[in-house]
Formats: C-alpha cells, structure tokens, sequence
C-alpha cells in the first residue's frame, strides 16, 4: 500500500497543481474577456461617430458632385451655342469680304480686256504724240520756240493684280482658333 499512498499523494499534488493552471488560465480569459469588452466599447464610442462623420461627408460630396455636374451640363450647352453663334458670325463676316473678292476678279478681268484695248490706242497715242512732237520741234527750229512735249496718259498695267486677295475663311482656311 505504500506505493497506492505514494501514487496517491502524487496525484492529489498533480491535481492540485492542474486545478490551479486552470484557475489561473481561467482568471487570465476573464481578463482578457474584460479588455476585448473594453476595446468594443472604446470602439463604439469612437468609430461610430467617425463612421457618422464619413456617411456625412460622402453625403455632402455626393451633394457637391451633382452640383459641379449641372455646372459642366451648363457649359456644354454654352459652348455648343458659342459654336453655332460663331459659325453663324463668321458666315455673315465672310460673305461681304467674298462678295467684294468675286467683284475685285470681275473689275480685274474687266481692266484686263480694256488694258489690251487701251494699249492698242495708247500706242497709236504716242505715235501721234511723238509725230506732234517732230512738228513742235520743227517749228521750234525756226521760231525759237521751245518744244511742246505733251504729256501721255499711262496705260493701266495688264498684268499685274490691281486688288490683293481677300484672306480666306472656311472649312478650307487652316484652323487657327484650336485650343
């Protein structure tokens, strides 16, 4: 029986020492239930109104955000009216300038036609002219005279433009308005 005594006393100590582990590991959990309760509590007193400020926030950017897209909504129907107002005033702007371009060409091909017939009567003119001329200088000879030099008209210029081109507009016209 000694040793059922021996094997009995170790075993009450084994217990005893397992029992106080476990009271031990057991008072720890309650601890630490305790602080993990803390934190959730420290948590809900300080992210709740974290999270209430961000919903706030997120709300009134939302709000900001349908605010700037009504504004861009508006600049896009100011542009597209700038646009066509512009086509509109450059159409009206051109249309004088092509007018006067299309009557200049006319006026040009008109002074052509007459140039060539003008060159024809101005050369008989200074034939004339020089022939008068002989004769005044004749004169001159026995009167002392001095010579008449009569003056000559000049002839308009054939072939050089009279009226410079306009500048040109339109689609064709380089865009230089881009941005």
């Amino acid at each position: 029986m000694e040793i059922n005594t021996i094997l009995l006393g170790v075993l009450l100590v084994v217990a005893s020492v397992v029992c106080g582990v476990a009271i031990w590991a057991l008072l720890e959990g309650v601890k630490t239930a305790r602080s993990a309760r803390t934190l959730a509590d420290d948590l809900d007193e300080r992210v709740v109104p974290l999270l209430d400020k961000a919903d706030i926030t997120i709300d009134a950017l939302n709000a900001e955000l349908l605010r700037i897209d009504s504004i861009v909504s508006r600049i896009e129907e100011v542009t597209e009216r700038v646009e066509s107002t512009s086509r509109t005033v450059q159409g009206v702007a051109n249309a004088p300038g092509e007018i006067v371009t299309d009557i200049a060409e006319r006026v040009r091909r008109a002074w052509k036609r007459h140039g060539t017939e003008a060159t024809a009567s101005g050369e008989a003119r200074r034939a004339e002219a020089g022939h008068a001329t002989e004769q005044a200088a004749e004169a001159s000879a026995e009167d002392d005279v001095q010579p008449f030099e009569p003056q000559v008209p000049p002839v308009w210029p054939t072939t050089e433009r009279l009226v410079s081109p306009a500048p040109e507009f339109g689609p064709e016209a380089e865009d230089t308005t881009s941005v």
